[in-house]
C-alpha cells in the first residue's frame, strides 16, 4: 500500500511541476508577443518547452490513473 501512495504522490508532483512548467512558458510567449522585435525564434523555445510540459502532465495523470485502477482493483478483490 505504501507504494501506491508514493506512486500517487509521485504522480500529483509531476502533474505540479509540468503545470508550472507551462505556466512559465506561457508567461514567456506572452510577453514575447508584446515585445516590439517580433522575432519568432523567441518563442520556439517556450513553445517546445509548453509542449513538453503538456507531455508531463498527461503522463503524470496516468500515473495517477493507474494507482487509483489499481487500489480500486485490491479493495473490489478484497471486498
Amino acid at each position: 500500500m505504501m507504494s501506491n501512495i508514493t506512486a500517487i504522490n509521485a504522480g500529483v508532483s509531476g502533474i505540479q511541476r509540468g503545470m508550472a512548467i507551462a505556466e512559465k512558458s506561457a508567461a514567456t510567449i506572452a510577453s514575447t508577443g508584446n515585445s516590439t522585435s517580433g522575432d519568432p525564434a523567441a518563442v520556439a523555445e517556450p513553445l517546445v518547452e509548453l509542449m513538453m510540459a503538456r507531455l508531463q502532465v498527461e503522463a503524470s495523470a496516468k500515473v495517477v490513473e493507474t494507482v487509483s485502477e489499481t487500489i480500486g482493483t485490491l479493495i473490489d478483490t478484497t471486498a
